[in-house]
């Protein structure tokens, strides 16, 4: 399951840089996730296409040729590669490409040998992750007949399928996944070490907005592939 959500961290993460590039051409997804592996691969690279902050891959493994995509990095047409795992998406349509691939394969990334080389700076990467994880957000009061976080997480279950009211900092947005955009807020509280709440909308906020939001509670939201939420706030719309 790590390695599941690992991978969807670089899924939204290569799609937001599709998005931020470009917005009127950003590549869109019409179908979900199809596979979801931890296997070793062998490509040898046979054409290169440059996206910006990342780029497409047409590859050979084992006799058969198909597309994939990784965050920006260097790669030479002709060498043979190595990657971890990866993510098969169906009728993926790029508009900076104008093409839709049948199937494409996105992954964390690909290297030069068969171990993962696990270096100084990711070592520092990660415990900065740590580190930036631990800070709490300010508390900030909750809305006019809302709910706090804490009182959200404690009550889960009572609020399933119902309609409430959070306030919050965003902390995170990746906008145009899966037609949506997914908002994380915190408000200062927690429950069981719950403190980040994954929001749907429509709506378009940024990083640092203090944001009321009005949506409907669901648990153990299944997005396929294995991507199960246990608590997530949908088709959630701003209040002024």
């Amino acid at each position: 399951m790590k390695n599941t959500i690992k991978l969807l961290a670089v899924l939204i993460l290569i799609l937001t840089v599709v998005s931020c590039k470009d917005k009127a051409n950003y590549s869109k997804i019409n179908s979900p996730l199809e596979t979801v592996n931890n296997d070793l691969h062998k490509i040898v690279v046979k054409e290169k296409i440059d996206g910006g902050g990342y780029v497409y891959l047409n590859v050979e493994e084992d006799g058969k040729d198909y597309w994939m995509a990784i965050a920006n990095m260097p790669v030479e047409v002709g060498n043979t590669y190595y990657y971890n795992g990866g993510m098969v998406m169906k009728d993926f349509i790029s508009k900076h490409l104008d093409k839709t691939f049948e199937a494409i394969t996105f992954a964390e990334g690909i290297r030069l040998t068969e171990e993962v080389q696990v270096t100084e700076d990711h070592v520092h990467e990660h415990s900065s992750e740590m580190e930036a994880a631990a800070v709490m957000t300010e508390k900030i009061e909750k809305a006019k007949g809302g709910n706090s976080l804490e009182e959200v997480f404690k009550n889960r279950a009572t609020l399933d399928k119902k309609n409430v009211i959070v306030k919050g900092k965003v902390v995170k947005v990746n906008n145009g996944i899966m037609d949506k955009n997914w908002v994380h807020i915190e408000d200062g509280s927690q429950f069981n070490n719950e403190k980040d709440l994954t929001i749907t909308t429509q709506e378009t906020v940024k990083e640092g907005d203090i944001v009321t939001f009005k949506g409907t509670i669901v648990l153990n939201k299944d997005f396929g592939a294995g991507y199960v939420y246990d608590i997530i706030l949908e088709e959630a719309t701003l209040l002024k």
